[in-house]
Parts: structure tokens; sequence; C-alpha cells
């Protein structure tokens, strides 16, 4: 069953898909670093040696995958009825997402931390290699696009928000995060005022790429790029660390959680005092919608939240993997984390061979439950046997190959 089209700037309620009709990093991996000599000798490159994969930032990977799995078929969101007992899966909605987006910018910083500051033709370098993966992934995201599912792909937006970090990736921590603050406070502002001013509502809207500008990734979707970014860039910072600590990532666990708490009790009382934010985003106007920790709300404090679940989540990853009995029960899960543009991209062909009604109206969990055991099975004997995902080794090929073609 083939999913309805809809026009530019039209209303969407739910978790991240299209409404229904009326009767969902690649892995981080390592290029090559160059060492500056003295002038007047030539500048000579040296071979980083090869990174061993980071198993926790892996399983961080799938939990996200896997999340936005439930969001998209789950039947434990539904907003018609039922209490908490029954609508429990709500807390994966617009959370998977933005865990997603964060590593992404923890796969950036894995891929940048060899290469030296003042390192100009490394730079260039591994700022070609970001650009030709963002190249990819917009392709990538365009062709699931038009597979018609009700699905609304996050791919295209994570594209453009590579291209938005080229710039800054040479920039200290507290810069970054400075930037990302900035997102925080003001694209909120300027993507819902924006909404709000274009279609006449907040709500998030089914743009595709064929029907218009980009103004859709901008501002007017599910993933608007002026808010965030703030989780690439916080992704970047947080990469930076020492991700094999086990204080470190305690300190993501702690931390992450008490900012999570913070964000989204302050955001809840401040919308409950104004009557606007206890009930489906779909009832909020501009500007209560502000204040909204909503999934999907994209306002300030839904961000924050976000954040610190997604950090959270991370710094418990590594500490599950931290040792070797961890790793090793972790593996499977380590496996789809490695390959999650693939699984990605393979449970969207899978929804839209199930129809529309399977996102829209599951009888039961057990398609979820069929696609996600099938994708770790997936994974599991294609890394024991393969290794490196098929279209994580197209990625790594292409841009690998495009910066390596960049000369002094």
């Amino acid at each position: 069953m083939s999913s309805p089209q809809f026009p530019a700037g039209s209303p969407v309620p739910g978790p991240a898909t299209a409404p229904p009709p009326q009767v969902w990093t690649p892995g981080p991996t390592t290029g090559p670093a160059f060492a500056p000599t003295p002038a007047p000798a030539p500048t000579t490159a040296r071979t980083a040696a090869p990174r061993r994969r980071i198993s926790g930032v892996d399983v961080a990977r799938s939990v996200a995958i896997l999340g936005m799995l439930v969001a998209h078929l789950g039947t434990g969101h539904d907003n018609r009825g039922g209490g908490w007992g029954e609508q429990w899966m709500w807390i994966f909605d617009g959370r998977s997402s933005a865990l997603f987006a964060t590593l992404a910018g923890v796969g950036i910083a894995l891929m940048t931390r060899s290469t030296a500051h003042d390192d100009r033709l490394g730079w260039r370098r591994v700022r070609t290699k970001i650009a030709v993966r963002a190249v990819i992934l917009f392709g990538v995201g365009f062709g699931l696009q038009l597979l018609g599912t009700p699905v609304v792909v996050i791919l295209t937006s994570y594209a453009v928000m590579f291209l938005m970090a080229l710039p800054v990736l040479r920039l200290r921590s507290g810069w970054l995060l400075g930037l990302a603050g900035v997102a925080v406070v003001l694209g909120p502002v300027v993507a819902l005022g924006l909404r709000q001013s274009l279609t006449g509502t907040v709500q998030p809207s089914v743009v595709f790429l064929w029907e218009g500008p980009l103004i859709g990734e901008l501002v007017l979707g599910y993933y608007p790029v002026v808010v965030w970014i703030a989780y690439l860039l916080v992704g970047i910072v947080v990469g930076r660390g020492a991700l094999a600590s086990r204080r470190y990532a305690a300190a993501l666990l702690g931390g992450g959680a008490l900012v999570a708490a913070a964000a989204y009790g302050v955001g809840a009382s401040l919308s409950s005092g104004t009557g606007s934010s206890t009930g489906p985003f779909d009832v909020l106007f501009w500007p209560d919608a502000l204040l909204s920790v909503e999934p999907h709300a994209n306002s300030g404090f839904d961000v924050v939240g976000n954040l610190g679940v997604a950090v959270a989540v991370l710094g418990l990853c590594l500490l599950a993997t931290s040792g070797r009995v961890g790793e090793l029960a972790l593996w499977p899960l380590a496996a789809t984390g490695s390959m999650s543009l693939t699984i990605y991209s393979a449970q969207l062909v899978v929804i839209a061979v199930l129809g529309s009604d399977a996102v829209y109206y599951p009888a039961s969990n057990g398609p979820l439950l069929a696609l996600a055991l099938g994708s770790i099975a997936f994974a599991c004997l294609w890394r024991a046997t393969l290794g490196q995902g098929p279209l994580e080794r197209l990625l790594k090929a292409a841009s690998d190959g495009a910066a390596r073609s960049v000369s002094a």
C-alpha cells in the first residue's frame, strides 16, 4: 500500500511519521593524519595507526536505530487512547533520533582527533571526507523518501548538518558549546516562528525534497537543522573526551541524566503553568510551543532534555562495554550499530513493503520485534563474515578516495 503524498507545508502529527489518511552513521572511521615538518623541508605524510572501534559508541548507535524503529512501528505510543501502561513506547519518540544526531557529532570527533591543529592539508582532507559523506547521505536520504513511506527520513537533515559543521571543526570545545547554546536558544525561535508565519501552525510539516526548497530541512520539518545542529556540536565536544575512561563515561551518564531531568522538569512545569503543553503537541500554538517538552517539539527545553538523554545513554553504553564480559555480551548490538546507515535504510525498505498501515495502525508489536531481531541477526552475520557494512563501505571508499585526491 503506498502512502499518501502531502503538499508542502502540510501539518503532521505524531512521532516523526506523516499523518494517517482520513476514513526513520555511519560508524566512526579514522583517515590519514599528516604531521607538519619545519620549513624549508617538505611536508611529509604519515599514516595513523588503525583505530580500534569503540564498542560503546556502536552500542549507543544501535540503541538509536532500534529506538527509531520502535517509534515507527511500535503500538505503545498511540495517541488515540490508553494510559502510561499502554503508551510507554513514546519515550523513544524524538529521543532516538536526537541520540542518532548526537552520535554523528561523536563520529566526526573520532574522524578528526588524529589531525594536528596546525596541519592545514590534513584538515582539508578531513573536510573533504565529511563533505563527500554528506553528499552521499543526502542522496541515500532522497532515495528513501522516494519509497513513499510515512516515515520522515532523517538523513537529508543529517547531511545538511554535516556541511554546516565544516567551518567550525577546528574550534575549541568551549566555542562549539557556545554555538550549540545559540542554536538551543535562538534555533527554536527561528524554526517555530517561521513555521507559524509560513504555515499558520508550529506543527512540523512533511516537505519532500522534490516539492520545495531546503526550507523544509531548515525549519519546517521534524528535524530543523537550525535547531538540530546543537546535537551535532555537543556530540563533537563529547567525542573529544576520553571515551575509554570509565570515570568519563560515568560523568556522561550522571551529568546527562541530571541535565535531562532538569530540562524536562522545568519545561513541563512552565508549560503546565500556561495550560498549553499537557496534551499532544498538535494543540500547541506560538509562542507557547517554546516551552513544550513533547517529542519533536524542538523547543529549547526539549532539545536540552534530549541532549541529556543522549549523553547519558552514551555514558551507559561506554560503561557497559568497558569490561571484556560486557563487550562480548553486547557484541550483537555493537555489530548493529557499526552499520547503522545500512540497518536504518534496510528498515525503511521493509516498512515500504509492509505498507502504511504498519505505521499508522499497528495491530501488534510482532512486525517491530521481527524487524528488530532480523536487523541484529543480519548485522551479526555480515560483521562476522564480511566486516564493514555495505553502505558504510561505500561511504568510506568514496570519502577516503576523495580525501587522497586533495593535495597541497
